[in-house]
């Protein structure tokens, strides 16, 4: 089997060996990365946004390779105004898989709650432009790409929630 990734990132390329490995899926199994940007910002908010990007990733990804899994991964943040109690911001990731007959599949990773004041910040500058995982890098340290393990104080990484995202939607093939 080929997979076409719709990313040069390190993080989802990794996750993607990571998640084929696990799942057994052998050394016949080739993957390869590209580059495909998603159109969306720096920072996509809500479903819609996030889902898209990743379909833009996956679409890219398999113009000029058919008969390859074609993937696009999008993480983005959802937010909710709390009704009247506290406002909760989670960032996750949707994995689209687009199969060589052209079946789509989307699924989502667990979901990490960031902290509001650099949601808030990063909103305040752009999220054209800017990520909450910049503004957590700037006041916290760690890895701009990985506010999870940031969070979590390490127990839970970006890669970790994509490579069970990526299982889920790879098991449906």
């Amino acid at each position: 089997m080929r997979i076409v990734l719709g990313s040069i990132s390190t993080q989802k390329l990794d996750a993607l060996s990571i998640a084929c490995d696990r799942m057994k899926m052998g050394s016949s199994t080739e993957i390869r990365g590209m580059d495909a940007p998603s159109g969306q910002n720096a920072q996509p908010v809500g479903f819609e946004e996030t889902c898209a990007g990743a379909i833009a990733r996956a679409l890219q990804a398999r113009m000029g390779h058919d008969g390859n899994v074609a993937i696009g991964i999008e993480s983005g943040i959802f937010r909710h105004n709390g009704n009247g109690v506290i406002p909760v911001t989670v960032d996750l990731a949707v994995v689209v898989v687009i199969t060589p007959d052209g079946r789509q599949i989307v699924t989502t990773s667990t979901g990490i709650q960031l902290p509001e004041a650099c949601v808030e910040a990063a909103k305040k500058r752009g999220f054209t432009t800017t990520t909450v995982g910049m503004i957590m890098r700037e006041r916290f340290g760690g890895n701009k790409a990985d506010p999870h393990t940031t969070v979590t104080k390490g127990a839970i990484s970006r890669k970790e929630t994509l490579i069970n995202a990526i299982m889920a939607a790879l098991k449906q093939l």
